[in-house]
């Protein structure tokens, strides 16, 4: 029996990482049904993506980590032990080039493979993917932003990943380019029915309706509200320079920020982050002519592009905000646990016990030689 390779290649803040952790926690049940989920870190395969990528991670100047080949020899190592189907799921894949999807086939050695993208409208992915960007520490505030990717649409001087991510039809080309065609798919997400998106993966990898559901109480990576916009972004423009990439990450991203969006919910009266008119006619602009651009690639298309035209967002202009809400910054505070502490550096917590065990132990010898 010949093998089979299923690849969810993106994009961006089209609800991947509740997709992903549907099949994470299926990896047991998927096995059963013939169907390999590799895990190389992490409830995706983004560790091996960046290893094939030789991407970094983080800050490239304060400690960002750059990924060797490692993760991408294990992803290949277990592909190879697969009997049946592979399933791979990483929205880092549409970042890849020409050269780098290239090697992504050959080194995969599997010649049944079909690539599949899951879309939403610019207009939506736009404030989805501003958040984003603050929580790996832009200062920019959200206008100026805007302005750096839609006054010269394909290029930003502040975050110039987004138009790699997010110029759609010229990712999907380059897939189409060395996989053909025929063997790319193009899956519009629904958000006012997303048990769609569960569904048709479910059939696409031959599983009983209902197998893939969304995963209760996991990351949920919702929106920021804009009290808590602002609260990130001045924690971000305060964040001293001489702090690494891993404090950043340890207790802002992993501490604060994603408490905050997995635990605790806005109030129904909290404002929300509004883009200005300006910035919506011309996201319909570029989403109207990649609309064009998809339809003439020849792929199949499952749901309705010509939706994207109705898009909605909250429109106007933010407030500026100068005092946050007093729970807000406590729940913020309380994200900071003990499991930050896994990860510290080995060195680091070493040095450290052996400081706290000698000063424990000249401790307890005062205390015996008294009595």
């Amino acid at each position: 029996m010949s093998k089979k390779l299923i690849v969810h290649a993106g994009f961006h803040k089209t609800g991947t990482t509740a997709l992903q952790s549907a099949f994470f926690a299926n990896i047991n049940e998927l096995a059963k049904f013939g169907i390999n989920y590799p895990q190389v870190g992490g409830k995706a395969q983004h560790k091996a993506i960046y290893s094939l990528m030789g991407k970094t991670w983080g800050w490239e100047d304060r400690g960002g980590v750059t990924a060797t080949d490692k993760k991408w020899k294990n992803l290949l190592k277990q592909v190879g032990k697969a009997k049946k189907t592979t399933l791979i799921s990483s929205e880092f894949l549409c970042e890849l080039n020409e050269e780098q999807i290239a090697r992504f086939k050959k080194d995969l050695k599997v010649a049944d493979a079909h690539i599949y993208f899951t879309i939403r409208p610019l207009l939506k992915i736009i404030p989805s993917a501003y958040q984003q960007h603050l929580k790996i520490g832009i200062k920019s505030d959200y206008e100026k932003w805007l302005h750096s990717i839609l006054d010269q649409p394909g290029a930003s001087t502040i975050t110039p990943s987004f138009w790699v991510r997010h110029t759609h039809a010229k990712v999907i080309s380059k897939w189409i380019a060395e996989f053909g065609a025929d063997r790319v798919t193009l899956i519009v997400v629904d958000e006012a029915q997303p048990e769609l998106m569960y569904d048709t993966f479910s059939d696409i990898m031959g599983l009983p309706t209902n197998f893939l559901k969304k995963q209760e109480n996991q990351d949920s990576n919702r929106s920021l509200s804009l009290n808590e916009i602002t609260m990130l972004n001045r924690i971000n423009r305060l964040f001293p320079k001489r702090r690494s990439w891993h404090d950043y990450e340890t207790f802002i991203r992993n501490g604060a920020i994603k408490h905050l969006t997995n635990k605790v919910e806005p109030a129904q009266d909290d404002l929300r982050l509004l883009t200005p008119q300006w910035a919506v006619d011309k996201a319909k602009e570029i989403s109207a002519n990649s609309v064009a651009d998809i339809k003439k690639l020849g792929i199949r298309i499952i749901g309705d592009l010509d939706s994207f035209a109705d898009a909605k967002v909250p429109i106007g202009d933010n407030p500026a905000i100068e005092m946050i809400p007093v729970d807000l910054a406590a729940q913020a505070l309380i994200a900071l646990d003990l499991r930050v502490v896994e990860t510290f550096p080995k060195k680091w917590i070493l040095q450290k016990l052996w400081k706290m065990t000698k000063r424990d132990s000249k401790k307890w010898l005062k205390k015996a030689a008294k009595k």
